[in-house]
């Protein structure tokens, strides 16, 4: 009887913790800036394959990626929804016209403070109420 009363009680802490674990584990996904996204659309526009791609370490505070034609480096302060960005730095390998023309586009983001959003599988960027960038989560 009282081997059954000590697995019945070990049964219930067990399920219980792993019930207040969970509960206090979830957080506001809208205030995680982290993780590894690649770009769909750029100032509105759809951006074809997966050439352009966000890699954000919110432990370091920097992003990283592949921008189209060269790789590059921006570090960021976070601020509630809000994120501003340090100059980029990134290769300098020469591309086509077009190629260019996007990654520069791309680029500019990292320029003035921008909105963010993460939920579920999509980072969004804001500027001034509009959206600038949409971007998937990249799950390996």
């Amino acid at each position: 009887m009282m081997l059954r009363l000590y697995i019945l009680l070990i049964g219930f802490s067990m399920t219980y913790s792993c019930t207040t674990a969970q509960k206090t584990s979830v957080q506001d996904e809208t205030s995680i800036f982290a993780g590894t996204f690649i770009v769909n659309t750029l100032y509105g526009q759809e951006i074809e394959g997966n050439d352009l791609n966000v890699k954000i370490n919110d432990r370091t505070s920097k992003i990283s990626g592949f921008s189209g034609c060269n790789t590059y480096s921006v570090g960021f302060t976070k601020n509630k929804n809000s994120v501003t960005f340090s100059q980029p730095i990134g290769t300098r390998i020469l591309c086509d016209e077009v190629v260019m023309n996007k990654e520069r586009q791309f680029l500019n983001i990292f320029t003035t403070t921008k909105e963010f959003s993460i939920q579920e599988d999509t980072l969004v960027l804001y500027e001034d109420g509009k959206e600038v960038l949409k971007a998937t989560r990249f799950i390996f």
